[in-house]
């Protein structure tokens, strides 16, 4: 008998035997729960599939397929028991990831795969885990305190293959910092300066072997890094010329903003299309930030996408140490579209190289009952494409940077 071949049970067929380094290429280019069934047809591909070298290779191999996300349903009625919803934009299913020890907890940080829970206002609990194969494991408990502005920020230390937690939350009018590593029995206090304390961050975003947050002291935002291997801290301001940053508008310099399409110098109207934008003419009678900020890693960037009107413009981290960190102006794009506080878009990644996938919140119709939705804007053709994704709630905080993997938070 062949060396490529193998006898079949009843004797009568032959199966052709695949090496596993071509089962590991042709496995890494299905969906992820595709590969998570794989498990079940044989020990050789369960084995294949939780080998360290496989989930390596099948992270690495995220870039090249629609995204996945994970969200956070966000209804005023039974919040508490809401579960997680994992998307498959590709294949436009939505399947919930219910587990009873998440329930009532909030997306925090995440990194290759995992997605760090925790609660707002509490320490405890705080659980790390997998929402493709549902493992979770829980952190330390650090006891009761009367705290405030709870976040957590999760990274991955190559030089260790371990992951670590960082967490910040205000204590008896101090912020405080903490972190502890997957498999440790208690959190590290971290040493800061005391200037730190009135200091308000959002959520975080690992990127290059550091946990970053966008910070906020006496109207001057910046970037607070942590370097995970070397556990040290940095402030990376923001470049001078990002446009009105940290400037509130006067009332006056707001003016009328509407929502709607813009034409071209034949007259013809550019998109979005028709159901993507409302038609009329909104006076505004609110105040509004002409520049948001809002930070997130994709396609190997961390990057600072700001909106001014219709313009988003985007800023690169560029340096590969801590020391050298430093954002400098990488692209922008024009979106065709006066947003307004009654239809508001953020960018959640990637789709392809030439295409961005955005979350649109439309509070027109109801401006108490606000909607959500995705879709594609493609700059070079000034087109949006909106996803139909049966199953997807009306709103819905999106966990960005999240990418899917098979990593185990039980033996990470």
């Amino acid at each position: 008998m062949e060396k490529s071949e193998k006898r079949s049970s009843s004797g009568n067929e032959s199966i052709p035997y695949l090496s596993p380094e071509i089962t590991t290429e042709i496995l890494c280019k299905l969906p992820i729960d595709s590969v998570l069934r794989c498990r079940c047809v044989c020990k050789a591909w369960c084995y294949l599939t939780k080998s360290p070298a496989f989930i390596e290779q099948l992270l690495s191999s995220n870039v090249d397929k629609p995204p996945s996300l994970i969200l956070e349903p966000n209804c005023a009625e039974n919040d508490s028991t809401q579960p997680f919803l994992f998307v498959d934009i590709g294949g436009r299913r939505v399947r919930q990831v219910h587990i009873d020890p998440l329930k009532g907890l909030s997306a925090m940080g995440t990194c290759r795969g995992l997605l760090c829970v925790g609660s707002l206002s509490a320490l405890d609990p705080v659980f790390v885990f997998n929402p493709v194969t549902r493992e979770y494991r829980r952190l330390p408990t650090s006891g009761e305190k009367d705290i405030d502005g709870h976040q957590a920020g999760l990274g991955f230390d190559p030089s260790t293959g371990k992951y670590k937690v960082l967490r910040t939350y205000v204590h008896e009018g101090r912020r405080c910092f903490e972190v502890t590593t997957l498999g440790a029995s208690s959190w590290r206090k971290l040493d800061v300066p005391n200037h730190w304390e009135a200091y308000f961050v959002y959520e975080p975003v690992f990127w290059n072997r550091a946990i970053h947050w966008k910070a906020s002291a006496k109207a001057c935002d910046f970037l607070l890094s942590f370097d995970v291997c070397h556990e040290k801290f940095r402030k990376i301001p923001f470049p001078k010329d990002i446009s009105s940053f940290g400037i509130s508008p006067r009332a006056e310099d707001v003016g009328h903003f509407g929502l709607g399409v813009r034409g071209d110098d034949d007259g013809q109207l550019l998109l979005p299309p028709q159901g993507f934008v409302p038609d009329g003419y909104t006076r505004l009678t609110t105040m509004i930030e002409p520049t948001e900020l809002e930070l997130l890693g994709f396609g190997g960037r961390l990057t600072t996408v700001e909106h001014d009107n219709e313009q988003m413009r985007l800023w690169e981290m560029t340096g590969e140490k801590l020391e050298d960190l430093s954002i400098k102006f990488w692209d922008e794009h024009d979106t065709n579209v006066e947003w307004n506080p009654y239809m508001t878009y953020k960018v959640i990644g990637w789709w392809s190289p030439e295409c961005y996938l955005l979350e649109v919140s439309d509070c027109y119709g109801d401006v108490w009952k606000p909607k959500k939705h995705f879709t594609q804007f493609l700059p070079e053709r000034v087109n949006y494409l909106p996803l139909d994704i049966p199953g997807l709630p009306s709103m819905f905080i999106t966990v960005r940077g999240y990418e899917p993997s098979l990593v185990s938070p039980e033996t990470a």
